[in-house]
Order: C-alpha cells, then sequence, then structure tokens
C-alpha cells in the first residue's frame, strides 16, 4: 500500500513539473516567418506603443545599436526623455534577418530586444524576429528595419524607418 502510494505522488510530481516547464513563451522560437510590413506598433505598459522614429548608431564592428522611440527624434547628440523606448543592437547589414533568443551558451548568437520603461525598468525579449531591410552608413540616411518582440504584456510589430546617425 505504502510502495503504491509513493508511486502515485512520484507520478503526479512528475506530471506537474513536466506540465510547468513547458515553454510557452516561446524563448527564442518564434521565428514565425516574415514580420509584417505595416507601421511598427503595439503595447508597451499597458498603453498603445507606435513608433514614430527611430535612430541607428553604427560601430567600427559593423553592429548598430537602434533607438525606437513614440516621439520624432533626431540625430542632434541628445537622446530624447521618454517614458518608454525599444533598444537592441543587431548586424547593421541589409538582409540581415535574426530571430530573437537569449542563450548563455551562444552569445555571438544571441539577439535579444529591451523595452526600456521609464528610467529603471527594462524588459528584456527573447520571443519574436529582426529584419535589415536597409542598412546605409551615411549619416542622416535612412535604413529600414521591421521587428517583432514580445516580452510578458508586451509586444509590437511592423516597419519602421531608421535614421543613421554618428557616435558622439
Amino acid at each position: 500500500m505504502m510502495n503504491r502510494f509513493f508511486g502515485v505522488v512520484a507520478l503526479s510530481t512528475f506530471a506537474v513539473f513536466s506540465v510547468g516547464c513547458s515553454s510557452s513563451d516561446g524563448g527564442g522560437d518564434d521565428s514565425g516567418g516574415p514580420v509584417a510590413s505595416s507601421p511598427l506598433s503595439g503595447t508597451i505598459d499597458g498603453k498603445p506603443f507606435v513608433a514614430k522614429s527611430a535612430i541607428a548608431t553604427p560601430d567600427k564592428d559593423g553592429e548598430a545599436s537602434i533607438t525606437v522611440y513614440d516621439i520624432e527624434a533626431t540625430c542632434d547628440g541628445q537622446s530624447p526623455e521618454v517614458d518608454r523606448r525599444i533598444l537592441t543592437s543587431v548586424p547593421w547589414t541589409a538582409g540581415t534577418e535574426r530571430n530573437l533568443k537569449l542563450d548563455f551558451t551562444d552569445m555571438a548568437g544571441s539577439q535579444t530586444v529591451t523595452f526600456v520603461l521609464g528610467s529603471s525598468n527594462n524588459i528584456i525579449s527573447n520571443s519574436g524576429r529582426i529584419e535589415i531591410l536597409e542598412a546605409p552608413s551615411e549619416k542622416g540616411a535612412k535604413g529600414k528595419i521591421r521587428l517583432r518582440a514580445s516580452a510578458q504584456s508586451h509586444s509590437v510589430e511592423g516597419e519602421i524607418a531608421v535614421t543613421v546617425c554618428p557616435r558622439g
């Protein structure tokens, strides 16, 4: 009788942990095909987010730091003070397509997007995809990206023009 009891407990525990450990958040497996070409929008911090501008700051290694804003931003050297923005760093090469994932055993293959909420709350997304459609190098030139990212209750998808700004 006691062995049967422990067997039922062991089987129940296994079933609970099997369900509890599923990867329902998509953790990096969300290729989902191409990103929508509609204007970049979604929900961040419980409010609608409609991207109005994006700045790419390329570095000498071929990467670019990209910041997406829901206000108009320029290359004037000042980052606008806003409550919500989206950050990523990606190879600045037209044709680049990367699924988001965070893999501590393959940091070079990792790609994330960060939802910035206020001055101290950052939510990292490892579910989605980024596509670099156009990646000019000249200051003031316009590139183009498509982005799909989600984490917790935050999500965006769509396309936006990206202004190239020098590091400064």
